[in-house]
């Protein structure tokens, strides 16, 4: 009896235990509501698929850990939600998570790199910086010239991170939407930019004056791809991305995948979290109560 009543006054032991601190940012430019995803058997977005699966694996993480959201558009990092203790704050994430997206961009513009670049300095500068989770089909709008692309100027792993790459391999058409988040179709080929502005040269020239590259040597004129209104996972541009910022690349396949990312080691951090011990003298008595109900020490009746 003691022993329960244990069970239930122990008080929390501070003990040191691996955690893990997670800023969320999410692409929530058009290419991620391109449907190459199922659940259930029903086709879904790359937004909501990436939604569910960090929904999913937030029971993974161990208490003490903390999580936030942020979106991504254009170039630029906007937190909707500063990090926060996962058990304690649980539903209200699942319903922050809910409410996110894709009529909350304010630019039609999708620069990944850019994006990836500025959320690291963003983190950078915190006093205590969480991991950076980047979730992006990496598909640049307008497209890269390949002697153009932005350059990292931060030290490679100065903020710890993994960036999550979602879409098909195959191509896919763009959902096209209206203000208010209806369905119009799809976005067509001459609606699209489908070459990088500096393949164009400069505007108002008729002369068609190249522009030059950081070493003064002209940029030559890259073919259009005439993709551009369609859309898959940019592996190994993601990749090449993840090289340059010391991150971590994971594609996403499934939620339990992405949560076994969430929990590598390389991202953990050691720290003192209150933790219930109940469980001990709870089990203690149960032990004790089989022992003295066991059936060897039950009175064994005559024969009749």
């Amino acid at each position: 009896a003691l022993l329960l009543v244990a069970a239930v006054a122990l008080p929390p032991f501070m003990l040191q235990r691996a955690t893990f601190h997670y800023l969320v940012t999410f692409d929530i430019t058009q290419s991620m509501n391109t449907r190459d995803y199922e659940l259930d058997g029903k086709p879904v977005s790359r937004l909501d698929y990436a939604k569910h699966s960090l929904g999913q694996s937030l029971r993974t993480l161990p208490c003490g850990s903390r999580i936030g959201w942020g979106v991504f558009s254009e170039y630029r990092l906007l937190a909707l939600m500063t990090p926060v203790e996962v058990c304690g704050n649980y539903h209200e994430l699942l319903a922050t998570l809910a409410n996110i997206d894709g009529q909350m961009s304010w630019a039609g513009a999708s620069e990944v790199s850019k994006g990836l670049f500025s959320s690291i300095r963003a983190l950078r500068d915190m006093e205590q910086p969480p991991s950076l989770v980047f979730v992006t089909d990496g598909h640049e709008a307008p497209p890269l010239n390949p002697k153009m692309r932005p350059s990292f100027d931060g030290e490679p792993g100065s903020v710890k991170g993994l960036i999550v790459g979602t879409g098909g391999a195959t191509l896919s058409p763009i959902p096209k939407l209206d203000l208010d988040g209806r369905p119009l179709g799809y976005w067509k080929a001459d609606e699209v930019v489908q070459s990088n502005t500096a393949s164009r040269g400069r505007s108002g020239n008729p002369a068609q004056e190249t522009m030059v590259d950081e070493a003064g040597l002209a940029i030559e004129s890259t073919r259009a791809s005439g993709t551009e209104h369609l859309s898959n996972l940019k592996g190994a541009h993601l990749r090449d991305l993840a090289t340059q910022t010391g991150m971590h690349y994971e594609a996403l396949a499934s939620p339990d995948e992405l949560a076994g990312a969430l929990v590598d080691p390389a991202f953990a951090r050691q720290q003192s979290v209150p933790t219930e011990l109940g469980w001990v003298p709870a089990l203690l008595g149960l032990m004790c109560l089989a022992w003295a109900y066991r059936p060897d020490l039950r009175p064994r009746r005559g024969a009749a």
